[in-house]
Order: C-alpha cells, then sequence, then structure tokens
C-alpha cells in the first residue's frame, strides 16, 4: 500500500513533465514563426521599395524598349510585394492562435501542477499515516511473537518467505489457502486447538475458523 503512493506520484509527475516539454516546443515553434514572420515583413518593405523605385523610374525612361523592361520589373516587384504581405497576414493570424492556445495551455499546466502538489500533500499524509500504523502493528507483532515458541515462529517465517501467506483458517474442512479438503483425523486435531497443523496440500499452518469466534480462543456454543 505504501509503495503504491510513490508510484502514483511518479507517473503524476511524469505526466507534468511531459506536458511542461509540449508547452515549451508550443512557444518555440511561437518564437520560429514571429520570427519567420519579421522577415517576411522585412522583405515587404523592401519589395514596396523597389516598387517605389521602378516607378519612379519609369518617368526617366528614354524608349519604349527601356519601358517595357521597366514596367515588367514592376509589375514583378508589384506581385512580389503583395503576395508577402498575403503571407504576413497569414502569420499574423497563426501567431495569435498560437498564442491564444499557449495562453490556455499554461493555464492548464498550472492547474495541473496544483493538483499534483495537492496529491502530493494528501499521499505524504497517508504514508505517514501507515507508517505509523505499520510501526504499531510491528511492536503488537513483536509481543504476540514472543509468546510463540521459537521452533512454530521459524516455521511460520520460512512458510511466508515461500508462500507469502503462511497462517490459514480451515472453514468447512477445507483450507482457505488452497481450497484442498482436510483429512479428517486432522480436522477432528484443529477443532481440540492443542496442537499445531500443517496443511499436506500446501503446507501452510492452519486452524480452525470457528476457534476465534470467542476472544478467549475458545469456540462459540453452537460450533460445539
Amino acid at each position: 500500500m505504501v509503495k503504491s503512493f510513490p508510484a502514483k506520484l511518479e507517473a503524476m509527475n511524469a505526466d507534468v513533465k511531459r506536458v511542461e516539454a509540449l508547452l515549451e516546443r508550443e512557444r518555440s515553434q511561437l518564437t520560429d514563426t514571429e520570427s519567420w514572420r519579421k522577415r517576411q515583413e522585412d522583405e515587404m518593405k523592401s519589395e514596396e521599395s523597389r516598387a517605389i523605385a521602378a516607378k519612379q523610374r519609369s518617368a526617366a525612361v528614354k524608349n519604349a524598349k527601356e519601358y517595357m523592361a521597366n514596367e515588367r520589373e514592376l509589375q514583378a516587384t508589384r506581385k512580389s510585394a503583395q503576395d508577402r504581405e498575403e503571407e504576413v497576414l497569414k502569420l499574423v493570424g497563426a501567431v495569435e492562435t498560437a498564442k491564444t492556445s499557449i495562453t490556455q495551455h499554461e493555464s492548464d499546466f498550472l492547474a495541473l501542477k496544483e493538483h499534483v502538489l495537492g496529491e502530493e500533500k494528501v499521499a505524504q499524509k497517508k504514508i505517514a499515516e501507515l507508517e505509523a500504523q505499520i510501526a504499531e502493528e510491528r511492536k503488537l507483532r513483536e509481543v504476540a511473537a514472543k509468546r510463540v515458541r521459537p521452533d512454530v515462529l521459524k516455521k511460520y517465517a520460512t512458510i511466508r518467505m515461500r508462500r507469502g501467506l503462511a497462517l490459514v483458517p480451515v472453514k468447512n474442512g477445507t483450507c482457505q489457502g488452497c481450497n484442498m479438503n482436510i483429512p479428517p483425523q486432522v480436522f477432528n486435531q484443529l477443532q481440540r486447538g492443542d496442537s499445531i497443523e500443517l496443511c499436506g496440500n500446501c503446507n501452510r499452518i492452519i486452524y480452525w475458523d470457528k476457534l476465534l469466534e470467542n476472544p478467549d480462543g475458545s469456540p462459540s456454543e453452537a460450533s460445539k
């Protein structure tokens, strides 16, 4: 249970980093777009200046050949300037759209960070509570362990390492660790509650579930 919180927080922080990386990529793309728009605006101004110069030269042409050449240059310059202006307008729209998107994503990113910070505080509180509970359970286990024979305790530890669950009840003659029936003679021993018995199938320590019905460890009247 305690280990699940760091894993959950790690996944959430990974999401935060991923969103942050996407946001940085959007900002970088916006910077590139704005830079490209600036270059296009500079080129458009240059095209406009060349168009003005070509128009001024048209007044000084001496013959039809020069006039036609100058007119072609003027038309080409105007067309280039017009295309550049349309490109700049598209880039202006793209920049505004990108800025709006980034603003929204920045807001979402801050909300995500606040959510993760809140989850971290909750997780830290729960971890502290669980660790305190675990510490208390360990103390109780140490007290209980002192009341158990060393050989039984050693057997319990060995089974627990191999099986995970070392102590299981027998309910209606069936081992709850492997769901196999217990031999009648073993079940009779369990009902007496005066010996340590193992399941012949899964090798876990077994006990009759009715023995724990009363606080003093004795079976209830209904089960006798």
